[in-house]
Order: C-alpha cells, then structure tokens, then sequence
C-alpha cells in the first residue's frame, strides 16, 4: 500500500503547490521584465541628462557670444555717432568749396 505524503496526492506535489511554485515562476518573470524595463528606462534618462547638459552649455556659450556681439555693436554705434558729429555737413561743404577754388585756380594757370 502506498503512503500519500502530507501533501495530499500521490507524487510528490499537491495541486495548490504546482500552481504556487507556477505563479512564483510567473512573478518572477514579471521582475525580471521589470529589472530590464527599468535599467532601459535609466540609461535613456541619462543620455536625456548628458543632452540637456550639453544644451545647457551650448546656450551659454552663445549667450557669451551675443553679449560680446551686443557690446561690439553699442561701440560701434557710439563711434558712427562720434564720426557723425566730426563730419558735419557745413565743413564737408567747406571742403567742397575749397577744393573747386582751387580747381579754378589750377585750370587759370594751366591755360596761361
């Protein structure tokens, strides 16, 4: 006569252990899913991080740039206001005049 263990069923495993022993296998699939889903899920947060990192200093730099670019271009502006206010008009005329008195001047003597 054979003996059932206590269990219950001959065999070995009862029913309700073959499905626990099944649904453990099953949950363990599930975080083993999970483990790699998550490890993805890092490594392209890191990469989103390193990107945004070099935008960051990307902007920065070109911050720098249009400063240097803004500062240049008040300098230069100041310096066509000052070449303005040097070079009125009255003595650009002056110059004018002067320059055709002696152009008179030159044409009188080459034609003596």
């Amino acid at each position: 006569m054979q003996q059932t263990p206590p269990g219950g069923s001959p065999g070995g495993f009862s029913p309700p252990q073959s499905q626990m022993a099944m649904a453990m296998r099953q949950q363990d699939d599930m975080i083993d899913e999970l483990a790699v889903g998550v490890s993805r899920l890092r490594d392209q947060t890191q990469v989103i991080g390193d990107e945004a990192r070099m935008h960051v200093n990307l902007l920065n730099d070109m911050e720098t740039n249009l400063d240097a670019a803004h500062a240049g271009l008040e300098s230069e502006t100041r310096r066509a206001a000052q070449l303005k206010e040097d070079q009125s008009v009255w003595r650009l005329q002056l110059t004018v005049a002067g320059l055709s008195v002696l152009l008179v001047l030159l044409i009188l003597m080459g034609l003596s």
